[in-house]
Parts: C-alpha cells; structure tokens; sequence
C-alpha cells in the first residue's frame, strides 16, 4: 500500500509541476519582455507569485510521501545562503506588499558567503514560514534574520511577524500533521495544515531544528 501511494504521489506530483511550471514560465517572460502597464504588472507578478506558492506545495507532499517511506534523499553541494534567502524574500515580496506589510531581510557579517547541504530544499522550508508569516500578519511587517550560532557552529533563521500569534495550546499542535490553531483558522486562511510538519522534518533531516515561540494569540510569531 506504501509503494502505490508513493507512485501515485510521484505521477500526479509529476502530471501537475510539468503544466504548472510552464505557466510559471510563460509569465515570466510575459513580465521581461514585454512592456506593461503597472494594472498589467501587478497581474503578471500575481501569477508568477501564486504559481510558485502552489508549486511548493506540490513539491512539499511528494517530499512528505517520501519522508514517510523512508526514501527522500538529500542533496549536498555548495551553496550561497545569502541567496537562497534572497529568493525565498523575493517568492513573498508581492504578497507582502499587496497587503501593506513590510518584508525586511538581514544577514549578519559573520553568515559565512558558502554553505553545503541541499539549498533547494532549505528554499522549501523558508518559504513555508515566510508564507505563513505573510499569511496570518494583517499589519506592521515580516522579517527574514540570517545569523550565527557559534557554540553549535550553525547558521541561524528566523522568521518574525507581527501577526495573530498563537496560544500556548496552538503551539503544542503546531508540528503535528493536518493540524491547524483552530477550526476557524482553517476556515479563514485555509491551508493543509502539512507545510509545517513538512519542514520540521526536512530541518531535521538536514540535521538542524525548527521551533516556534509566541507571545500569545494576537501578538505575532
């Protein structure tokens, strides 16, 4: 039953990103060829944003088939984190700004310039959070921090809101699958409730951590 669910996410992941990234694609280049009015390039940027969401999240249940059976491999190459914070900041920039909200990026002087592990799949897990930041922050700003841990010798990430915040009891459910902070939160924002649960492990499993704090409900993350 394993194996057939697992092909079966594998096709259907597989039949929707080919589509998925074409639009993606076309849209791209609609916006840097083609001279538009700002009405125009609010759409394009829209399109191109929304595409990129979705394909995460297809992206995000293969991955979580594959963490399930025991079979998700990790890449290892070099790559520049600066960047790869950069693109995920870039990912959010317009939903951020259609809702007024700041997204503001730093990295520390000490963030070394190259990394090694697998940047694409630390891409995923950024973009999660700051999705859900963007998401459950309705005024004042997100913020993307790179930094260093010396004592574990890490690189640290944090994202910070100024959102709806979660109660001590959201937080205790906050990793565990198909959960959400309440019934009316998914009827609200939506959401598979997966996307954290999908980070944790993959944090994990690029031997790092992923945790949550909050000052309590309606005083952000």
């Amino acid at each position: 039953l394993m194996k057939a669910k697992e092909s079966f996410f594998a096709v259907m992941s597989h039949e929707m990103r080919t589509p998925l990234t074409a639009c993606i694609g076309m849209a791209e280049v609609l916006r840097d060829t083609t001279v538009l009015d700002d009405r125009q390039q609010e759409c394009v940027d829209a399109v191109v944003s929304n595409g990129e969401s979705m394909l995460l999240l297809i992206n995000g249940i293969l991955d979580y088939s594959k963490m399930e059976s025991g079979k998700l491999e990790l890449e290892f190459a070099p790559f520049s984190l600066r960047d790869v914070v950069e693109q995920a900041a870039s990912v959010l920039q317009v939903k951020a700004e259609e809702k007024g909200l700041q997204l503001v990026l730093s990295v520390h002087p000490e963030v070394p310039s190259q990394c090694v592990g697998d940047a694409r799949r630390l891409k995923r897990v950024l973009l999660n959070l700051l999705s859900n930041a963007v998401k459950f922050t309705h005024e004042g700003m997100v913020s993307i921090c790179c930094g260093v841990d010396r004592d574990r010798e890490w690189f640290t990430v944090d994202v910070q809101d100024t959102g709806i915040g979660l109660s001590a009891a959201a937080l205790q459910r906050l990793f565990q699958p198909f959960a959400q902070a309440d019934s009316s939160t998914t009827r609200r924002y939506g959401g598979t409730g997966l996307g954290l649960v999908i980070s944790q492990r993959l944090a994990r499993r690029m031997h790092g951590e992923l945790s949550a704090a909050s000052s309590g409900a309606g005083l952000g993350c």
